[in-house]
């Protein structure tokens, strides 16, 4: 009887052991999947991320391998909301920018902090990729601004032939009397665990310490709480943003501070106007940031209604809506509000985004038209 009973609890032991075994496995597999692509990217790029000390100047250089596109993209696309569609286009945008399928490409950053800045112009024979062979390769383009030197940072991109081999390093000339060479991490690989020597060591038994008698403390008489605050009085104020009434503000400006023998005059209450781009006092401002919020979004029906009649007359609703949904980039930068709007005359403005893609930044930018429709602004598109 006693057996059967052990023989009945050792095979729920070996259940639960079991379940938790398994769930054991499905949390460490969910861990390992929900490593950020953030972090992924971060890794990536400590690999391919080299730096040196010249000649006053400080020099670093950055490859982007094809393997960082995907958690680029990734990381991006959480941070900025985006749908599968616009996160397939900013990852070919990406691709295309940075000609990760036929270039080895790479940023080059020079700081220049001497008297006198670092020139590498010419380009093309001061920065080389050195293959594994000994081989030296020039460059097929890079970015204009490495052929200006001057103060302070200066980057640019540096495009190579596509390299099967990827065992090869950059030389730099230009940073002091010698080319410095800016090699690359190997893939990362599990460190070995150190052999450990067990050491067994006898310590004596510790004696008993004698119990030190605490002492109790007095107990001490309540506080009473505090008396309840008085609020102050509710000070009506003189323009709501609520009331939106102009003439009761302007009524409100004319007539002074109002004393306690001077009885209020009464006023008929309003009916409150329409607010958002209806109201006669949104300013361009407020109308145009409401079609950008709608924009990030993505709800391009509304922005539509915004339109201006003569917009309305050239475009659907259905091709705005197509249209507005291809700039990924710029609502991108309008949805992580890491943009700018600067008025060009009284009805025109230029919407800058900044999009940071990596170490360096991409500035994307539309200009939007907003005008007077009756007695409110629309959007000229």
């Amino acid at each position: 009887m006693n057996f059967r009973r052990n023989r009945t609890l050792i095979n729920v032991l070996i259940s639960v052991l079991a379940a938790t075994f398994t769930a054991g496995i499905f949390f460490t597999q969910s861990n390992a999947a929900e490593l950020t692509a953030h972090d992924q990217t971060i890794r990536i790029l400590e690999r391919w991320t080299s730096a040196h000390w010249g000649q006053d100047c400080f020099v670093w250089v950055v490859h982007y391998p094809e393997e960082l596109a995907d958690p680029w993209t990734e990381s991006e696309a959480l941070r900025a909301g985006m749908t599968d569609a616009e996160k397939k286009r900013f990852h070919d945008n990406f691709v295309s920018e940075l000609n990760l399928n036929t270039s080895e490409t790479f940023l080059v950053s020079v700081y220049s902090f001497g008297p006198r800045p670092v020139n590498l112009n010419p380009v093309r024979d001061n920065v080389s990729l050195l293959s594994s062979t000994g081989e030296r390769i020039k460059p097929t383009r890079y970015d204009s601004a490495l052929d200006n030197p001057s103060a302070g940072v200066v980057q640019g991109l540096v495009f190579f032939p596509k390299q099967s081999n990827k065992d090869y390093v950059i030389g730099l000339k230009g940073m002091g009397r010698t080319e410095r060479i800016f090699s690359f991490a190997p893939p990362e690989t599990p460190p070995a665990q150190p052999k450990t020597d067990v050491v067994v060591v006898n310590v004596p038994r510790r004696q008993p310490r004698k119990p030190v008698p605490v002492p109790v403390d007095k107990p001490t008489p309540p506080t009473p709480p505090p008396p309840p605050a008085i609020p102050p009085r509710p000070i009506k104020p003189i323009f709501s943003e609520e009331s939106r009434d102009m003439a009761e503000f302007v009524r409100s400006v004319r007539g002074g501070n109002t004393s306690q023998d001077r009885t209020p005059a009464v006023t008929p209450p309003t009916p409150r106007r329409q607010s958002n781009t209806e109201n006669a006092y949104s300013s361009r401002e407020t109308v145009l940031r409401r079609f950008l919020n709608l924009w990030a979004n993505g709800s391009y029906s509304e922005m539509y209604d915004m339109l201006s009649d003569g917009s309305k007359r050239v475009i659907s609703r259905e091709n705005f809506a197509r249209e507005a949904a291809k700039a990924s980039d710029i609502r991108a930068g309008i949805k992580g509000g890491d943009y700018r709007i600067d008025w060009v005359g009284d009805e025109r403005a230029k919407v800058i985004t900044v999009r940071k893609t990596l170490v360096f930044r991409s500035v994307s930018s539309r200009s939007i038209g907003v005008t007077r429709e009756g007695a409110s602004w629309r959007v000229v598109w």
